[in-house]
């Protein structure tokens, strides 16, 4: 089996002895091997584990699959080839595989049948007056100093136009230095209650809530993000303000909040899943949510790079999620340390 081009990836559903990967609408062999190889790839660790490819109303015929598993199986040591096993599914029911299936795994393995893939989708434009707002928020309570109208469309992905006007309607609010770069003097109350007031309608936020009765922890879903390596996601939320405010006045964390770097405004969002198969999405606001994620589409994230390789969402884009998780009591003492901050760091009163 050459495996050197594939990377361990946490399953779709586990259990003590199984394993189980779901894949749905397939029409592509490389679609089948790559899957193929990845179960196996879970299967060599331990020599205990069955592995299942669920294959969700396949665009591929049986005799191709057939021929096909046959093929792999060749290639693999005689005791994988006992313990991985192909179940092919339509209109929910099994039609393939089902006496392969151990008795302790077809729960697990039924319960696949339930979960929804979805697929890559595009987001709605986004405003870039108000990434524009944000960039200059986020420069100047970090400190980061004066910023050409260059640098602002380069990050955040705009023309010049976009940048004088997103410029002039922060007003007093701006200091134009005289090599024409700007910065902001102070923490624009009244533009951030602008913002605020239109964040449900313009921000892109998918919340997930636990459908099984027993939710994991925030922290527990962390665990798992950090296992899939992703390079595109921050954490924010609780977690990520109280990095930057180890101050902040709560109790445990409600729900996390992840930031996805998506710059062509494409998502997928496959991986939550991985995180916890019960999670399902919902729109219902007032429903307690375990996860939210946040879709940041400028082209520079403003991820922090913490010493173990995890990321970091900026600590605006936290004060943001805060308010959106309606934990208004702590994002007005956040946003008063990020403002304290600022003034310090910018040497403004």
């Amino acid at each position: 089996m050459n495996s050197g081009t594939s990377r361990k990836q946490l399953p779709d559903l586990s259990n003590e002895h199984a394993v189980v990967e779901v894949k749905t609408g397939l029409t592509a062999a490389r679609g089948l091997r790559d899957a193929l190889v990845s179960l196996a790839m879970l299967l060599a660790d331990r020599d205990d584990l069955r592995g299942y490819l669920l294959l969700q109303n396949p665009g591929l015929s049986k005799p191709f699959l057939e021929s096909e598993l046959q093929d792999f199986k060749a290639t693999l040591r005689s005791d994988l080839v006992t313990r991985l096993h192909l179940v092919v599914a339509r209109e929910l029911d099994i039609v393939e595989g089902a006496t392969g299936i151990h008795p302790d795994d077809r729960e697990l393995v039924e319960s696949g049948l339930r979960l929804e893939k979805t697929s890559p989708t595009k987001l709605s434009p986004a405003s870039k007056q108000d990434e524009v707002f944000l960039v200059m928020l986020h420069q100047w309570v970090t400190g980061q100093g004066p910023m050409t109208s260059k640098w602002i469309e380069e990050t955040v992905g705009c023309n010049y136009r976009t940048v004088a006007s997103a410029v002039d309607r922060l007003g007093p609010a701006v200091r134009r230095h005289s090599d024409r770069s700007v910065s902001l003097k102070y923490f624009p109350e009244q533009d951030w209650g602008r913002l605020l007031a239109t964040m449900y309608r313009v921000r892109s936020t998918a919340l997930y809530s636990d459908a099984s009765g027993q939710p994991r922890s925030p922290e527990s879903l962390l665990r798992r993000l950090q296992s899939l390596e992703r390079h595109d996601v921050g954490i924010g939320g609780v977690l990520g303000a109280k990095r930057y405010y180890e101050d902040l006045d709560i109790v445990g964390t409600p729900r996390l909040d992840l930031c996805i770097h998506c710059p062509d405004g494409a998502i997928d969002t496959d991986f939550v899943r991985r995180l916890d198969p019960a999670l399902e999405r919902t729109r219902d606001t007032h429903r307690p949510a375990q996860l939210a994620l946040h879709f940041v589409r400028r082209r520079d994230p403003f991820f922090d790079h913490d010493s173990e390789g995890g990321l970091w969402a900026d600590p605006v884009e936290c004060l943001i999620e805060l308010y959106s998780a309606r934990l208004d009591v702590q994002a007005r003492s956040f946003q008063e340390f990020l403002a304290s901050r600022g003034r310090d760091l910018s040497g403004d009163d």
